[in-house]
This record gives structure tokens, C-alpha cells and sequence, in this order.
């Protein structure tokens, strides 16, 4: 991509300052190491990667890390499937987009084509091609109250401010008064947003892209980011279109971290921890095949239950990643969704399960874990518990485990892993 740096890395790999990497061998230079660094001590709980002596680690978080001149994508990597870095940013971004929910908007990640760019270019793509539509649609409109000096008496007049402000222009008057525009908080957020990407360094395409909206747009008043901001938006029947591209917004703003000297070194880390991206995956999956299938059955994502209460009256929760409920026999299923698989079995997943089984009232829960099967979609192997009384395993009280093809043969996102799982809770 011309005027851009990329280096693409998988989840756990190295940087190493001074080497160079990529067909276009681009160099991790020591001011990349420095800003990546102070980045952490500003943020120490992001637990995105690790500093060591002229080197950084990766964690088990995937994404982008724009810093300074350098889009760094950290990308997910399942044993024995490929390492063809354009493959897994394909994936990474169909996976963002089943999992944030957005592709079922009229504008997709299945829109904005790899190709020449980036997974960071790829979404702020996104962010902007939603933000076009919003505004070929007509934005929002609201009532907003504004007090301000006019030529003509309308609204409330505000006495004291008209005496200390008009002491001398009888003429006009202090008002307060309702106004009907598109200075309001939706079209505010997406202001801001495209002035943030104009201080990234991007691709031409992109940053003419940004320039030319930000030309049409309305000016609006600055707001204050933060967590509570994105919190107490809501959407009603005028707003709901607007609920992507604020979703969108909501994780570059709030990743957005400009230089604190004022050069030209900003970072944006947009990053997902993979654990939970696997999860959001299966979950949004499992439930378009239900809908798209008619199963009668309820599928729960993160469903809690209280367990034990400490003395202090605080208490401990089970929290399974999903839970699946057949509606005519309320048979219920249990997935514990797990990103890596090691050799052997933790001991402590198991007592997990167990405790899911009896609380929930399960009798088949599975760890899921993504492997490259060859040809074949699902393989389950059926671990037993021990029956209490009769000292033997029990045929009835299962917790096994599950393996899925994250990718088919051809190297693109399996689409039919929700059927398939739909398939083996229910046979």
C-alpha cells in the first residue's frame, strides 16, 4: 500500500528491533519499539503484548496496532492450517464481522475487499462506507436547546445575560430557544471519528475517502469521549440505523491515543481478545442456523448462576459460554468455547464443566476447541464423569470434547459450523 507501513504478525510471535519483515521488508526500527513501549506503560493493564531488551511478544490478543508511520496486524493462527498471512486477515475480518454483529447492515466487511489494504484499513473502510450511507439517507435531525445572542427576539429571553451582554446593542437579545438541526450526539460521535482517522497515517484512497465526507458533513459540537459516553447512547426508530456505525466508532475513539508531545506519532490499538472473539463467533453463528433453520431451541450466551455466598454476603457466579436449551424436552447442551488446545486437558476446565453440569442441570457439555480435521467438519470425543455410587464412568453424565474446522478446504471462514454444532446437540 503506498505511504504505508505493515508488518503482519500471528498471535504469540515476535518483533525483533532492526529486523525487517514481509515481502516488503519492512523494518521494526527502535522508534517503533520506544513509542510501543511507552504506549504500555500508559496503558498497563491492556495485555495486548510484552516488552522485553529490543524486542516485543504478542499475547492472545488479534487486530491492529497503528503507531506512528506502522500498522502492525496481529492475526490469529490455528496449528497445521496455513500461514499465509493474507488467508488469516480475510478471516479476521469475516470473524470480526459475524461476531460485532455487523454485517447483516447494508454494508458489510463482504463489501470492502481486501486486496490492497490492511485489516486496519479494511474497517476504518467499514466505519466510513457506513457513515457515507447514513448520510446518503438523510442524517439524523434533533431538538437541542441553544443560547446565543440574536437580532431577533425568539425563545426565552434571558434577563441577566441580556444586562450584562446588551448593554450597549439594544438591539439584540439574549435568548434561549429551541433549535432543529444535526448538531447532536449521533452525528457528533462520527465527526470525531473521521477526524481521528485524518491523523492517522493511511492510505490515499482512505484519507481522500475521509476528507471528501468530512467536507459534506454538518458541523457539530465537540463531545467529550469516553466508556460512559457509549453507554448512555441509545437508539430508537429514527436512530437505529445509526447503531453500527457508532459500534464502529466506539472502538476507534475509544483506542485513539494522540501523541502526548503533538508530533505526528499517534496510536491506535484496535485489538480483540481471541478467547472471546472465538466465543462471539460460535454464539452468532449458532443462532443464525437456528433462525435460519426453525430449531426450537434457546441459546444463551454468558448466562450466570450464583453458586456460593461468601460469609460477607458477596458471592461467587458460573458463567458458561453458551448455553443451549431444546424447547419440547428442555434438554440442555453446554459449549465452553476455548481458543488453543494444549496436549493435555486442564483439570481445572473439567471441574468447570462439572460444577456447569449440576447447576445447570446439563448432561452433555463439550469443550469446543478450532483444529484443522482434514476433510471431516466436527469430531467429538466423549469424556465420562464417574458415578458417585456405583464407582464406574456414566454414559449419562458426559463432558468430551469437540473440535471444528474454523476454515474449509479452500482457506475461507467455515459458515457451517453453527448447522454442524445444531447437529450434534440435537442427534
Amino acid at each position: 500500500m503506498p505511504g504505508s507501513k505493515t508488518i503482519s504478525v500471528f498471535e504469540y510471535g515476535w518483533l525483533v528491533v532492526g529486523n525487517n519483515y514481509g515481502i516488503s521488508k519492512t523494518v521494526f526500527t527502535d522508534n517503533h519499539f520506544k513509542l510501543l513501549n511507552r504506549y504500555l506503560t500508559q496503558n498497563p493493564d491492556c495485555g495486548y503484548f510484552s516488552v522485553y531488551f529490543n524486542r516485543i511478544r504478542f499475547c492472545n490478543y488479534v487486530g491492529v496496532i497503528h503507531v506512528g508511520d506502522l500498522t502492525i496486524e496481529v492475526l490469529p493462527k490455528i496449528d497445521k492450517h496455513t500461514s499465509d498471512t493474507t488467508v488469516w486477515q480475510k478471516i479476521l475480518v469475516d470473524m470480526l464481522a459475524i461476531a460485532l454483529q455487523v454485517d447483516a447492515q447494508t454494508t458489510t466487511f463482504a463489501n470492502i475487499q481486501l486486496r490492497q489494504f490492511n485489516v486496519l484499513e479494511t474497517y476504518l473502510s467499514l466505519f466510513l462506507s457506513n457513515t457515507e450511507s447514513l448520510m446518503r439517507q438523510g442524517l439524523v435531525k434533533k431538538y437541542r436547546t441553544n443560547t446565543s445572542n440574536q437580532n431577533a427576539l425568539k425563545g426565552k429571553l434571558l434577563i441577566q445575560k441580556q444586562v450584562i451582554t446588551n448593554q450597549v446593542h439594544a438591539e439584540r437579545f439574549y435568548v434561549s430557544h429551541q433549535v432543529y438541526d444535526r448538531n447532536n450526539l449521533y452525528n457528533s460521535v462520527l465527526l470525531q471519528t473521521m477526524q481521528c482517522i485524518q491523523k492517522l497515517s493511511v492510505s490515499m484512497s482512505t484519507s481522500k475517502w475521509c476528507s471528501k465526507l468530512l467536507l459534506d458533513f454538518p458541523e457539530c459540537s465537540p463531545i467529550k469521549i469516553s466508556p460512559k459516553l457509549f453507554q448512555n447512547i441509545s437508539f430508537n426508530r429514527k436512530t437505529e440505523r445509526y447503531k453500527t456505525a457508532v459500534e464502529l466508532a466506539k472502538i476507534i475513539l475509544l483506542n485513539y491515543h494522540p501523541d502526548i508531545q503533538g508530533g505526528n506519532e499517534n496510536i491506535l490499538a484496535i485489538m480483540f481478545d481471541m478467547n472471546l472473539l472465538w466465543e462471539s463467533y460460535i454464539y452468532a453463528m449458532i443462532l443464525r442456523s437456528k433462525n435460519a433453520q426453525d430449531i426450537e431451541c434457546n441459546i444463551e450466551s454468558q448466562k450466570p448462576l450464583y453458586f456460593w455466598q461468601h460469609p460477607d454476603r458477596w458471592s461467587f457466579r458460573l458463567i458458561p459460554d453458551l448455553v443451549v436449551t431444546k424447547k419440547d424436552t428442555l434438554e440442555v447442551f453446554i459449549l465452553d468455547t476455548k481458543w488453543k488446545y494444549t496436549k493435555d486437558t486442564a483439570i481445572e476446565d473439567i471441574r468447570q464443566m462439572y460444577a456447569y453440569g449440576k447447576y445447570f442441570e446439563a448432561k452433555k457439555r463439550y469443550l469446543l476447541y478450532p483444529e484443522k480435521l482434514d476433510n471431516i467438519r466436527v469430531v467429538k470425543y466423549d469424556g465420562k464423569f464417574y458415578d458417585i455410587l456405583r464407582k464406574v464412568p456414566s454414559d449419562d453424565d458426559v463432558c468430551g470434547l469437540m473440535y471444528i474446522d474454523l476454515l474449509t478446504v479452500d482457506n475461507k471462514l467455515n459458515r457451517e459450523i453453527g448447522k454442524e454444532l445444531l447437529r450434534l446437540c440435537f442427534k
